[in-house]
């Protein structure tokens, strides 16, 4: 679930590849949330009850004179219903979460607006398997199989934000923002009665120690500010900075579990223990020409520099973008650029693991992540319908990789749920990626649409080895394909009936290192291997039914989800599972899981 709710947010711009400079810190791709305000003219309610969790949302006029208004939401999780009903949604652990945001917007009498927001939430999540009998008793999905995990994270963010026009072509904006994440984890390892080594008497709990403990908290401080100047019809300027102070507290101690018969516990190990703070600064300057009636050409400067150490200042960041109109309905745009980005944070802080000793930072001279983008698109739009085709080429380089001689690369993580423990990295790794995308889009006309997208590419990396591998999201082809229909009644009440078919190629792993894997009591691949063999293709189909109810003051919408209704067992990862024999066990994702909600508004 993600914190953002879709009834906070207004229409987003979404880039991918060469992206505009005024966006910094990033290689891939940019997500640029835009809020919207509430309804200036008059008040409204919301209710929606379901078993993904119960919302409410109020939105209205403060001042129908100066048309101030506000708008309010909160969604807290019912997901326990499943468990009280007896559906398995794949997991014995249920994550509890609670969210709320808020949005006012104050109009100026000179055109301007000031406006205050915030978002804010909290989840916890505990897998427990010492209260199971059987190891096949539980499904033990994201969880490690020897351990009881109670994890936690909270997040809020507030922020105010001031747009003043100086006159008909001049105006500026400035915004302020104070927001903190902690994430926090505790972890019990289960020691089981082994005694006669009969299997009823193996899954008795003899002792839960404690073997992990940690928390990450980090808070940031932002500023941002652009002049946004147009000189002459078809002209425009603009420059700014973004910038951010991070406090980061990092604390992470762990206890070694020597595997065996008996298994002992080492002394605990403290491998973060830092509090530093650093400035992360991007001025960008940009300036956007229409040559002609059907030519647009963007072009911009941008700069990045973190202060946490001496590496990560990248001077000169050219971006460029043109635009050429073909026809009516039919344009053609080809973007390329430089960017880079910063590492995780927690991941500059890791120490070495030598007991009774402070940690010694091993990577706190990391460099950026560098990455040359190049795309090509063609759009076309007729009638109701639109096409479009893109090929880019990314090069990556500066990719952190570890000393010596491995296939370790840091392009590939976020493939699973663990953190990571870098041993010394060095900025020496590389990547590409390229491929072509098509989209076919029907607009909401006739009471349906639809869309279809397909994409072919293929994502290599070295790592320091030198070797040209798969990146681990190397599946080389995406396909999906979205279709809704409405069907309207003289009553004004409607019926809604949708259907969504994925299809992606799978991730990429390799044999897995079982002696080492029982030394360090998780799944551990043989090195030289690593991402020469596939996954099989990720597959799900999801269907929808809604129906709408239409009053003077009143709507009332009862709403079916039935996600991966052919019940697919799609692989998730592997995981270490030390009372079996083999030890390495396939989790599979989510099978079928039907999702009801009830909304009214008022």
């Amino acid at each position: 679930m993600t914190i953002l709710n879709n009834k906070f947010l207004a229409n987003s711009d979404f880039y991918t590849g060469a992206f505009p400079s005024e966006y910094g810190n990033g290689i891939a791709g940019v997500f640029d949330l835009k809020m919207r305000n509430g309804n200036n003219e008059k008040h409204e309610l919301s209710g929606q009850l379901g078993f993904l969790g119960t919302e409410l949302m109020a939105e209205g006029p403060l001042s129908k004179k100066s048309g101030a208004s506000y708008l309010a939401t909160y969604r807290y999780s019912t997901l326990g219903l499943f468990s009280f009903l007896g559906i398995n949604v794949g997991t014995n652990a249920i994550p509890q979460y609670q969210d709320g945001s808020f949005r006012l917007n104050f109009p100026q009498k000179n055109g301007g607006s000031f406006t205050i927001w915030g978002i804010g939430g909290l989840s916890d999540v505990d897998i427990v398997l010492s209260d199971q009998e059987k190891p096949d008793s539980a499904t033990l999905i994201y969880g490690s199989n020897d351990r009881d995990q109670y994890f936690g994270t909270n997040m809020g963010i507030v922020a105010a934000s001031y747009t003043h026009p100086i006159n008909i072509n001049t105006f500026i904006k400035a915004s302020v923002a104070a927001s903190r994440t902690i994430a926090d984890t505790h972890h019990d390892y289960i020691f089981r009665h082994v005694e006669g080594q009969s299997p009823d008497d193996f899954y008795v709990v003899d002792a839960l120690p404690p073997i992990l403990d940690y928390k990450y908290d980090e808070t940031k401080y932002s500023a941002y500010f652009h002049f946004n100047k147009r000189i002459k019809p078809g002209h425009v300027l603009k420059l700014g900075v973004n910038a951010d102070w991070f406090q980061m507290n990092y604390i992470d101690s762990v206890r070694v579990v020597n595997p065996g018969v008996s298994p002992t516990l080492d002394p605990w190990r403290v491998r973060w223990d830092a509090s530093q703070g650093a400035a992360l600064v991007q001025p960008f300057v940009q300036y956007k020409m229409s040559a002609g009636q059907n030519l647009d050409i963007t072009a911009g400067i941008t700069s990045l520099y973190w202060s946490l150490n001496n590496n990560s200042f990248s001077p000169i960041e050219p971006r460029f973008g043109l635009s050429y109109k073909i026809s009516d309905g039919k344009r053609l745009s080809f973007g390329t650029g430089l960017h880079s980005q910063i590492q995780s944070p927690y991941l500059y802080f890791y120490g070495s693991t030598t007991i009774n000793r402070d940690p010694q930072e091993l990577n706190m001279d990391m460099g950026l992540t560098k990455s040359a983008h190049a795309v090509l698109s063609y759009d076309q739009t007729f009638r109701n319908i639109r096409i479009k085709a893109e090929t880019y080429y990314q090069y990556l380089y500066n990719i952190p990789v570890k000393e010596g001689s491995s296939s370790y690369s840091l392009v590939n993580t976020g493939a699973g749920f663990s953190r990571l423990f870098p041993e010394k990295l060095i900025n020496e790794g590389t990547g590409r990626n390229f491929g072509v995308e098509l989209t076919v889009e029907k607009f909401f006309t006739h009471g349906y649409y639809f869309l279809v997208t397909g994409s072919l590419f293929d994502a290599k990396y070295r790592g320091s080895d030198g070797v040209l591998r798969n990146t681990t999201f190397n599946g080389r082809y995406a396909v999906n394909g979205l279709i809704a229909k409405e069907f309207t009644f003289k009553n004004g009440s409607a019926l809604q009936i949708g259907a969504k078919v994925t299809s992606v190629g799978g991730r990429w792993y390799g044999p897995v290192d079982l002696d080492e894997s029982n030394q360090q009591l998780e799944v551990i691949y043989v090195d030289s291997q690593v991402n020469t063999i596939q996954f099989r293709p990720y597959f799900r189909a999801d269907g929808k039914i809604s129906y709408r109810i239409n009053r003077p003051k009143i709507t009332h919408e009862f709403s079916v989800d039935l996600v991966n209704v052919f019940n697919v067992k799609n692989i998730l990862t592997l995981t270490f599972a030390p009372q079996l024999n083999p030890p390495i066990v396939e989790e599979n994702q989510l099978g079928f899981l039907p999702i009801f909600f009830y909304k009214i508004d008022f």
